[in-house]
């Protein structure tokens, strides 16, 4: 009874705020909640709340962590506390040091050292005496581990698989699951059944693939869903089906890979690789010095193989089918959704095939074409280069020049913005839009800003300054040197550079913020170690001098600004040297091999130049 009475649900009140509402420009992310149709919001303050469709706040943003909502409850957080809110933010507080969320009507919590369960009213169901646990998965089990020692509860915490094992596991889609005795495992359905010996060294998980689902919820584990699971048992890999049987016949192998979500898996026998189905049947035959997948860092959904044979790769579809030859493997850009694929034949020329290996565009350029889901691509042929779409009609003339996209695949491109390029060659530059007319012209250069691509570095008369698409001058073409990247020291600022002079720019506005006046001897962060008149000190982004210009040298230790070690600052006037503070106090006098020995790693970073 004591136990119930020091879990009793604490039901604390707080008023939703439905009148209120949030601004955009308020919000850091955004999502939308599948059970309660509202939108879960990060918001610029660090904190997590819930708005309706009219951005009218239906639980107030005062959490500092929330998960989407699951069978009428979210796990929130909120000053190191953990527990869930209802729809109408009922926060269902416990004397807990820690909540999992709700899987399969019960979510786990913690006190002290134990585990336990409660139910949706946050009712204890399951006391807490578990040393650690998992979730609930389909079998209906949960892992728990007490004492040093593993098991399987079902959720009445009914030990179905008694926790004495070292260690146990199961999958997301499987009913079966397995259990660890003496360095081997064995099979056990969801009734703690024994469905197999103690003899597997391992089993491997894959993963089944819902691809009509968003792509950060579409996996989920299995063993079996995408067909057989694959053991190792004696040094051979083989397959087993749910009811723990060989899947097939003629079942051993030297290696092999798990089912991938297309149901193929990589066999390996007597030196020689294949590919099989899951009834075993072999769809490429064990002839090939090796195969894997096009693209390894996406898990179990590459849906193309490289197959190499000899000197010669085979690309092979996710149907099995051998599409294409090469000399080259194929490992390039990669998208499931992506029906074709651009490669180099045997002739070493480069065009595009569809997933069936029909020839969409012939093989006649010399790189790669990227499509990646829109209807151009740069191409190059004959040492020319221009833009071709996907029915290889010419967009952008070729020539001998260089072309390349204003908005990249790496840019969050502006909604419904035009798609435009660059085409430079030895003399001048320009941009055009995809049917070639002409959109930015009259430079000797012209390049996209780091931080913002309808901005560019645009060279006139060996001089740079800045114009947007429209040819409005942001910044005059005055300058030696103007730097692109103003993420790491300077904070937001340009560094321009006219003559021997060097200066800043403020990043969005171009504006001067510090004149072009000074010799730089070191950039930090927020603060710049300068000379002029061939005296030197220190001053901030703004110009404000911190240190007075009356030293003969001044130059940070090696570790300056980097966020590890001491901020040290040396000074040297006449034949004497100090340690100083940043304002140019003199903190106390140093010898000279000191003041060289501690400065010896500092070096000014030049602007990057154009």
């Amino acid at each position: 009874m004591k136990n119930f009475l020091f879990s009793t649900l604490l039901i604390l009140f707080s008023c939703s705020g439905n009148s209120q509402k949030i601004s955009q420009k308020d919000i850091d992310y955004i999502e939308q909640d599948k059970e309660t149709g509202w939108f879960r919001v990060h918001n610029k303050q660090n904190k997590w709340g819930f708005i309706d469709k009219d951005s009218s706040i239906v639980i107030p943003f005062e959490y500092d962590f929330l998960n989407p909502f699951e069978n009428h409850l979210a796990f929130a957080k909120q000053e190191n506390r953990e527990f869930f809110i209802t729809y109408k933010n009922l926060k269902l507080g416990g004397d807990y040091d820690e909540a999992r969320v709700f899987s399969f009507g019960l979510a786990g919590v913690r006190k002290g050292d134990k585990w336990g369960f409660i139910d949706e009213k946050g009712t204890i169901t399951i006391p807490l005496q578990y040393n650690s646990i998992d979730y609930f998965r389909p079998s209906g089990l949960c892992a728990v581990t007490k004492n040093g020692k593993s098991g399987f509860i079902d959720k009445s915490g009914k030990e179905i698989i008694p926790t004495i094992y070292p260690e146990v596991n199961q999958q997301m889609l499987d009913k079966n699951v397995i259990v660890k005795n003496k360095g081997k495992w064995a099979f056990f359905d969801n009734q703690g059944k024994q469905l197999s010996d103690f003899i597997y060294n391992e089993v491997f998980r894959t993963d089944y693939y819902d691809f009509s689902k968003d792509i950060f919820n579409r996996a989920e584990s299995t063993y079996f869903k995408n067909g057989a699971a694959s053991v190792l048992k004696d040094n051979h890999y083989e397959f087993l089906n749910e009811t723990i049987e060989p899947a097939f016949s003629n079942n051993k192998f030297d290696s092999a890979t798990v089912f991938d979500a297309f149901k193929n898996a990589i066999v390996k026998r007597n030196g020689k690789y294949g590919m099989i189905k899951p009834n075993g049947e072999f769809k490429v035959p064990l002839e090939y010095d090796f195969i894997e997948p096009y693209d390894t860092s996406h898990g179990h959904y590459s849906e193309y193989y490289n197959a190499r044979k000899g000197k010669i790769f085979s690309i092979i579809n996710k149907n099995l089918d051998k599409i294409g030859e090469s000399y080259e493997p194929i490992y390039s850009n990669f998208r499931t959704d992506n029906p074709t694929i651009s490669f180099k034949n045997l002739k070493g020329k480069f065009g595009l095939i569809d997933k069936n290996g029909n020839i969409k565009i012939p093989f006649i350029y010399d790189k790669e074409l990227r499509f990646e889901g829109n209807n151009y691509a740069i191409a190059s042929k004959n040492n020319q280069t221009g833009v071709i779409d996907s029915s290889n009609r010419i967009l952008i003339p070729f020539g001998k020049q260089n072309v390349y996209e204003i908005f990249d695949r790496f840019d969050d491109k502006p909604k419904d913005s035009p798609n435009y390029f660059v085409v430079e060659n030895k003399t001048n530059s320009k941009i055009v839009n995809i049917y070639n007319k002409t959109i930015l012209d009259g430079y000797e250069s012209i390049r996209p800003i780091f931080y913002d691509h309808s901005k560019f570095i645009v060279k006139k008369n060996e001089k740079l300054g800045v114009a947007d698409i429209n040819n409005k001058i942001l910044a005059p073409i005055i300058y030696d040197e103007f730097s692109d990247w103003v993420e790491y020291g300077p904070e937001n600022r340009h560094i321009v550079k006219i003559g021997s002079k060097y200066g800043m720019l403020e990043e969005k506005t171009f504006k001067q913020k510090i004149p072009v006046d000074y010799s730089f001897i070191f950039i930090s962060r927020f603060v710049v170690f300068v000379g002029k008149n061939k005296k030197y000190g220190i001053i901030d982004l703004n110009n404000k001098i911190l240190c007075p210009f009356i030293y003969d040298e001044v130059k940070p230790g090696d570790s300056y600004g980097l966020g590890f070690g001491e901020d040290k600052i040396y000074a040297k006037k006449g034949e004497k040297y100090f340690e100083i503070d940043l304002n140019g106090k003199i903190v106390k006098s140093i010898a000279k091999t000191q003041f060289f020995e501690s400065i010896k790693e500092s070096s000014p970073p030049p602007p990057p130049k154009n």
